[in-house]
């Protein structure tokens, strides 16, 4: 179905529904303490795209909850997904912090700028307070926009634009949308609260975690269609002219979320945007119920299906299935993990194989671009210096959000999710496989569980297959001795180049068809 614009503006974002009722006179919302009845923070966006310089004037109102005598803020250093230093807090300009006095009077207070992304005020243990700031363009991450504006949009990534009072991350929250022309919300995603056009988000994690596009409405093209009780819209905006047929996209993004819940089972959404940002910066980044993924014009549905199969599958794996670290976020501090080598590189592996199974690979296709994909990892001198779990921990030291030394934690991932996926096969009579260990994953640790810990997987592993493969395990993740390529692919009938062995079995070629195929 295609949204018609009716309204002057649109704005889009992962986690907010649409109120049919005419918007509240914001005004009154920014002279008001916010009502704690439906939350404890109100956030109220100006995106101004109209100046030579243009930015995002951005609103706080809270509650004191416990009358303390100093608050503190903070801007994230990292955005969750990219895992590198941005210091979001550097581009912050204009900053002042206000108490509320009563009768819609607020005055001024004086504020610390302890370290770079910190602000600490003496609140005196008044009730309410304001903080008011603007967010210019800010450069991209690795894999997405951060603060990004046109002549007719403005993105907003979460971390990048909104801080957060510590202490207070888990208090339910409300944003609002300032501007002179109308504003819309095509779908109901979620909820909205009273008044009409508040957007209720229970958390910070979830409202930075929710990328929210504001667009003139012939700027944007939306496709929306239901699959299995769940909402999806496919957003494209940037250069979206450039865009042929929209269209087109539509049934290559079902046949990928048919293929991915086949293996996962229903989707933990009722709502889920690809946001495709055309001929834009960057990669791809997942989010909580989202992705924003650059699609460059010249590429065909088809084309980008693997890339659209990885960033759809992190819905669960990483959104749902995570490590510990990874959820509730320290923004400050960089959480270390030994796997993100699972967290990324598994999602990769299923990424291509869910393209064989969707029907956009043939089998030949998928075998080849396994076969690449060892010939590379074993010419990739690092391999033999760094392990998986160490391009994963030390990420950090890079800046690159992909490994460490030399030695991709996407390309190994890949392959150690291969290896798992044959070995369980292989060790069951094809009767279990990775698939089960991640729906296992999910059922433990989705949230509000707690994630895995740092040791959990090579347990799991064990678990699904029924006997002990830690050493297996200890092979692939955390040394950097060869990978049994040729026994795992012999599983299934193949040699270490991915071809047939001329004498498989029956069961070995029954191995193949049922890991190809998924049936």
């Amino acid at each position: 179905m295609r949204i018609k614009p009716i309204f002057s503006l649109i704005f889009l974002c992962a986690l907010f529904g649409y109120a049919p009722t005419p918007r509240p006179a914001i005004a009154e919302l920014k002279d008001a303490p916010p009502d704690s009845r439906n939350a404890d923070i109100d956030y109220i966006l100006t995106p101004d795209l109209k100046k030579p310089s243009p930015h995002l004037q951005v609103q706080m109102n809270f509650k004191n909850r416990d009358n303390k005598e100093s608050i503190t803020v903070q801007l994230p250093v990292w955005s969750p997904g990219d895992y590198n230093l941005q210091n979001h807090a550097q581009y912050v300009q204009n900053f002042h912090a206000y108490r509320y006095e009563g009768s819609s009077i607020w005055k001024e207070i004086k504020f610390t700028h302890p370290n770079a992304n910190t602000w600490e005020m003496n609140t005196q243990g008044v009730d309410t307070i304001r903080l008011t700031y603007d967010i210019p363009e800010t450069p991209p991450g690795n894999f997405s926009e951060n603060v990004h504006f046109t002549q007719t949009q403005a993105f907003v990534n979460g971390p990048a634009a909104l801080l957060y009072v510590v202490g207070y991350k888990e208090v339910p929250i409300r944003l609002f949308l300032d501007s002179d022309l109308d504003v819309r919300v095509p779908l109901n995603a979620m909820r909205s609260s009273d008044p009409p056009y508040s957007f209720a988000a229970p958390d910070y994690d979830t409202l930075a975690d929710s990328p929210m596009l504001i667009s003139l409405p012939d700027a944007v093209a939306i496709r929306t269609f239901n699959s299995g009780g769940t909402t999806f819209r496919t957003v494209f905006y940037g250069d979206v002219k450039s865009i042929q047929d929209p269209d087109a996209y539509t049934p290559v993004i079902q046949k990928l979320i048919q293929a991915e819940t086949a293996v996962m089972g229903p989707m933990p959404t009722t709502h889920y945007d690809f946001f495709f940002d055309v001929n834009g910066r960057g990669g791809g980044l997942e989010h909580l119920n989202a992705c924003r993924i650059a699609l460059p014009s010249f590429a065909s549905p088809q084309r980008v299906a693997p890339f659209v199969a990885h960033e759809f599958f992190h819905l669960w794996n990483v959104k749902r299935i995570r490590p510990e670290v990874l959820g509730p976020f320290d923004y400050i501090h960089p959480p270390k993990t030994r796997n993100l080598w699972f967290a990324e590189g598994v999602t990769e592996y299923y990424a291509q194989l869910s393209t064989r199974r969707a029907g956009f690979y043939s089998d030949e296709d998928l075998l080849s671009h396994f076969r690449n994909a060892i010939r590379g990892y074993n010419f990739n001198a690092a391999s033999k210096r760094v392990t998986a779990d160490e391009a994963s921990k030390r990420v950090w030291e890079t800046q690159t959000s992909e490994g460490y030394g030399g030695l991709s934690y996407y390309a190994k991932g890949e392959l150690i999710g291969l290896c798992f996926d044959l070995k369980i096969r292989q060790v069951t009579q094809n009767r279990k496989s990775l698939d089960d260990m991640m729906r296992l994953l999910m059922q433990r640790h989705a949230p509000p569980k707690p994630g895995y810990k740092e040791d959990e997987l090579r347990d799991t592993l064990s678990e699904v297959a029924g006997q002990d493969l830690s050493k297996f395990y200890d092979q692939l993740a955390r040394s950097t001795d060869d990978m049994p390529f040729a026994e795992c692919l012999g599983y299934a009938g193949l040699d270490v180049n991915c071809r047939p062995l001329p004498d498989a079995t029956d069961a070995q070629r029954a191995l193949l068809k049922q890991w190809l195929s998924g049936k």
